[in-house]
């Protein structure tokens, strides 16, 4: 279903009517979901109308809004890193513009969701959807970003890389809220970021992000990371293959080393078809082949 921000105003709601608890400040919404701890969390409500079928809007019974809370609407940047408060809209986020973003966190932003809804999505909502890994999570997780989550009863910061369990499981208590997202700016020589799919921000069964970066001296790779996310509960990356490429020195075309990696990372994904297509597989092999046999063209 293709959003449009006039969509809920042209949805007729479900007769039943939801109890909608929306506070002013924090203490009062940890308060609240301590109390009500299966209560939807609604900031942008973006992925809420893109599960709806029909016109007409099928809310959940309990729903707690955070769009009034001013604490979770904090914006801003350090010389080490973006805090993002977890309401705060991607529209927002891409005005700060090239002064405030990397290029590939830009990029990143802008895959999310298409430019008509970007001033309701939040960063904060596309981490936390319990049933998927969305766009964001794969380039979150190779930036090493941490979720900062409370409740009523304290505060602790998990690495976007401990969010979700090894059975995809979100981490993330029923008391428990996303109130901020820190992103780490480091600079990398070489990144890339591809949404692929038949559908440009749709959700279909050959949908696909990949994220690479990396660091070189002297024309030598000293680290690498990459991921690959496909709208399931899972995301893949491997730490292990991605140190096959550390050493390795740059150069134009196909290296012993780089055909070593793709060879393993062919067998890897192909032990994981449950996640991966033989299609995806073979497009995600060739990204890799053509952005590593040139990564200075990609920065």
């Amino acid at each position: 279903m293709r959003l449009r921000s006039g969509d809920i105003d042209n949805m007729r709601y479900n007769l039943a009517e939801p109890s909608i608890f929306m506070p002013t400040t924090l203490t009062e919404a940890l308060a609240w979901k301590e109390r009500h701890p299966h209560a939807t969390v609604y900031a942008g409500g973006t992925y809420l109308l893109w599960n709806q079928s029909g016109r007409l809007l099928q809310l959940p019974e309990s729903i707690l809004s955070l769009r009034n809370i001013k604490e979770l609407n904090r914006f801003g940047r350090t010389e080490s890193r973006l805090d993002v408060g977890a309401t705060v809209s991607l529209q927002r986020i891409l005005r700060a513009g090239p002064k405030v973003l990397s290029p590939l966190l830009a990029k990143a932003l802008e895959g999310i969701c298409p430019p008509s809804v970007t001033s309701m999505a939040t960063l904060g909502g596309n981490l936390g959807v319990p049933d998927r890994c969305m766009a964001s999570f794969p380039v979150m997780h190779v930036l090493d970003a941490r979720c900062e989550l409370r409740s009523a009863k304290g505060t602790r910061w998990v690495p976007v890389t401990g969010l979700r369990s090894e059975t995809g499981q979100l981490q993330l208590q029923p008391v428990e809220l996303i109130t901020r997202i820190q992103i780490p700016m480091e600079e990398w020589n070489f990144f890339i970021h591809r949404r692929i799919g038949s559908s440009p921000y749709g959700i279909t069964p050959d949908s696909l992000v990949i994220v690479l970066v990396g660091k070189t001296y002297r024309g030598m790779i000293t680290e690498f990371r990459f991921a690959l996310g496909n709208f399931s509960s899972h995301m893949y990356r491997n730490r292990d293959l991605e140190t096959l490429l550390i050493g390795t020195r740059l150069s134009r075309g196909k290296s012993k080393d780089l055909k070593a990696f793709l060879y393993a990372l062919q067998e890897e994904l192909q032990t994981r078809k449950f996640l991966f297509s033989p299609l995806q597989i073979e497009r995600v092999l060739r990204i890799l082949e053509v952005t590593l046999s040139n990564p200075f063209q990609y920065t």
